[in-house]
């Protein structure tokens, strides 16, 4: 008999945010990891074209809304659900022709009586369609955020949520608070964020059109009601429209400090407003952005392989299904602005494998449809290598990170590569370089594929060969032999 349960959509994520001036290489970073209400849950990742002139096109959402698309669309990549799972596409994380990107959402809630006052509205706008919507017709960051704060307030919002943006000039963030309210601000390029479920923007100054926007009655509405909190002077939008800070979201924010910033916090404090942007103590790569979305409190007292601290909510929780880090750079042609990593399953014990915009096409293994179990399909690979590591993290799980961590560091390296023969290629015929990133991306997630199920075999038969017998008897962790070359 099978088992069946309810697939919530993504309602608990992280996300990070590094800006150019403080990042590794000078790429804005927009990151996050999309957590389920269960891990088995089908991700894909497909390239959606560009339409030319071909008027009465929907995005449509299972709730009954549907946007309804201009004659013109552009093209853009998503990372899907599965068609079966039944609450929406969910396109996740995108990246379009004109050098904008988008990750949406982080789910938020603000307080009950500001509910009252303005509601979610049913069969309005959700995260399962936003940043499609935004990606088929927007050019820029700014022009996202103006976008969906015109469709909040037209017909309403049935969430709330927070959405990253970035273009090859600048990043926004945009809050939704209530079926109507929302508030936007221009993420500084000198530093970074990491965040779970909850309102993060903090005092602003409403004059200040040029980095600020937000809804006409948001300040009023809150002087109205006697919700507004300010701090020196200014309102606080968090502490103003926001639920109380928790430990199931604030610990994550300030973990995020603990690792790109530790000198700036100390103990965890529940009630705390963390800062939402803070200066790094040095400069953050992509792949120490990868880390940060893995992390589950190790080295601290809340850290989550302790029994005392089964039930805590890490950063890097089972239930991912997909976590991705993309890199915005301005030295990039706008068509190929964004180098995208990509990982299915859990980050703990899954890869990014990455992908430059522009491409043409997707790897079969991520066209692969269905909720149900099928090793053909690049999540359902990844994903089983995880379930396999995670029943002893330390005795299983250590050589599936360690043989991953050294696969995305030469990846990596490959990378820098490969965005200078890109440029190059651009700068003669830009058919060519969409030719070239699109057969790169072709080749590196084939071999991942086929090293995934390789990686696979290995771990089942390490622990069918110990089965029954202790960890200490054996005299160490499982290792995989090597299937990539050390750079």
């Amino acid at each position: 008999m099978a088992l069946i349960v309810s697939s919530t959509s993504a309602f608990a994520c992280s996300a990070v945010y590094v800006g150019k001036d403080v990042s590794a290489d000078g790429s804005t970073i927009l990151a996050r990891s999309e957590d389920q209400g269960t891990g088995a849950y089908n991700k894909m990742f497909k390239v959606v074209n560009r339409v030319e002139n071909v008027a009465g096109r929907t995005i449509d959402d299972t709730n009954g809304f549907s946007y309804k698309l201009p004659a013109t669309t552009y093209k853009y990549t998503i990372v899907p659900d599965s068609s079966t799972c039944g609450d929406g596409p969910y396109y996740g994380a995108c990246t379009n022709e004109y050098g904008l990107s988008v990750s949406a959402t982080i789910s938020a809630s603000p307080k009950e009586n500001v509910l009252e006052v303005d509601p979610y509205v049913e069969g309005s706008l959700r995260e399962a369609i936003l940043p499609g919507v935004v990606a088929a017709t927007c050019k820029t960051a700014k022009e996202g955020v103006k976008l969906l704060a015109e469709t909040v307030e037209k017909y309403g919002s049935e969430e709330g949520n927070i959405v990253m943006l970035a273009d090859q000039k600048e990043a926004w963030v945009f809050e939704v608070y209530s079926g109507h309210l929302w508030a936007a601000k221009k993420m500084p390029t000198d530093k970074v964020a990491v965040f779970g479920n909850q309102f993060m923007i903090e005092t602003v100054d409403p004059s200040d059109t040029e980095n600020v926007m937000f809804h006409k009655d948001l300040f009023t509405t809150a002087d109205k009601y006697k919700w507004t909190n300010k701090v020196n002077g200014k309102i606080h939008l968090a502490a103003t429209y926001g639920e109380p800070r928790e430990d199931y979201s604030n610990m994550r924010t300030w973990m995020g400090h603990r690792l790109l910033a530790p000198s700036s916090v100390g103990e965890y404090k529940t009630d705390t407003y963390y800062p939402f942007f803070y200066s790094p103590d040095k400069k953050v790569s992509a792949l120490e952005v990868m880390d940060v979305l893995r992390n589950r409190y190790e080295g601290t007292k809340y850290d989550a392989s302790l029994p005392e601290n089964k039930d805590l909510r890490v950063i890097g929780v089972e239930r991912q299904s997909q976590i991705h880090v993309i890199q915005v750079k301005d030295n990039y042609p706008a068509e190929i602005s964004a180098l995208q990593w990509l990982a299915f399953g859990n980050a703990e014990h899954s890869v990014f494998l990455p992908n430059f915009s522009g491409i043409e096409n997707t790897y079969a293994a991520y066209q692969v449809d269905g909720d149900e179990l099928n090793y053909e399909g690049a999540y359902w690979k990844f994903k089983r290598i995880c379930a396999l590591a995670e029943q002893n993290r330390s005795f299983y799980g250590q050589g599936v990170k360690d043989y991953w961590n050294m696969y995305e560091e030469n990846l990596y390296a490959d990378m820098e590569k490969a965005e200078k023969e890109m440029i190059s290629l651009y700068k003669k015929d830009p058919k060519e370089a969409i030719k070239y990133v699109t057969n790169l991306h072709m080749d590196t997630a084939k071999k991942a594929c086929v090293d995934a199920d390789k990686l696979y075999d290995e771990l089942l038969f390490f622990i069918m060969d110990r089965n029954g017998r202790t960890a200490k008897k054996l005299g160490g962790p499982f290792v995989v032999s090597s299937m990539v070359e050390e750079k």
